[in-house]
C-alpha cells in the first residue's frame, strides 16, 4: 500500500524510511515541496507517496474560501496541479535534477468545497520522455468527490549552471 507520510513541520518533511522510493527522489520530493512557496502558504500537507501516486490535504482555512463560502477553484487548482506533480516526481530519477512546468490543466469541479479538508490523489497517468499526464481527484476526508481533472507536464532537465 501507500507509505504514509508525517508531515511535522511546515515545510512538509516525510519520513526517510519510505519503502517504494529511492533516497533521491524522498529527497528530491522533501526539497521541491520545501522550496515552493505557494504550498506553504496556501497550506499543502504531503501525507503519502509511493511510486506514481500521491495524497495530500488541504486544511479548510476561512480565508481560502470565496465569496460563496467555499474554498475558491484557484485554490484547488493549485492543490490538484501540486498533487499532480509529486506524483510526478516520485516515477522520476532525481527530481532535484528536473523541472516539471504545467503546461496544461483541465479540472471539472462537480460539487463545492465547504467546510471540510480537502484530499488530493495524484497518478501518473503516462509518463514519457518529455511529457507526462497525471489525473488528480480532489474529495472531503469523507471520500465524496469534489473535482477531478487532468495535468499535463512538460519534463525538463535542469541546465547545468
Amino acid at each position: 500500500m501507500g507509505d504514509r507520510v508525517a508531515s511535522s513541520d511546515k515545510k512538509n518533511s516525510f519520513n526517510q524510511e519510505q519503502r517504494g522510493l529511492t533516497k533521491l527522489q524522498k529527497d528530491g520530493i522533501k526539497k521541491r515541496l520545501a522550496n515552493n512557496p505557494v504550498v506553504e502558504f496556501v497550506g499543502i500537507k504531503l501525507m503519502e507517496v509511493a511510486p506514481g501516486r500521491s495524497n495530500l490535504v488541504l486544511p479548510h482555512r476561512q480565508e481560502l474560501q470565496n465569496s460563496m463560502g467555499v474554498l475558491q477553484g484557484g485554490i484547488l487548482g493549485v492543490l490538484a496541479d501540486v498533487a499532480g506533480g509529486v506524483s510526478l516526481y516520485s516515477v522520476l530519477p532525481d527530481p532535484v535534477k528536473v523541472v516539471i512546468p504545467t503546461i496544461e490543466f483541465k479540472l471539472n469541479f462537480l460539487r463545492p468545497a465547504g467546510g471540510e479538508d480537502v484530499r488530493a490523489r495524484g497518478r501518473v497517468a503516462h509518463h514519457g520522455r518529455r511529457i507526462a499526464v497525471c489525473q488528480v481527484d480532489l474529495s472531503t476526508e469523507g471520500e465524496t468527490l469534489l473535482a477531478t481533472g487532468l495535468f499535463t507536464y512538460m519534463i525538463r532537465e535542469v541546465e547545468k549552471a
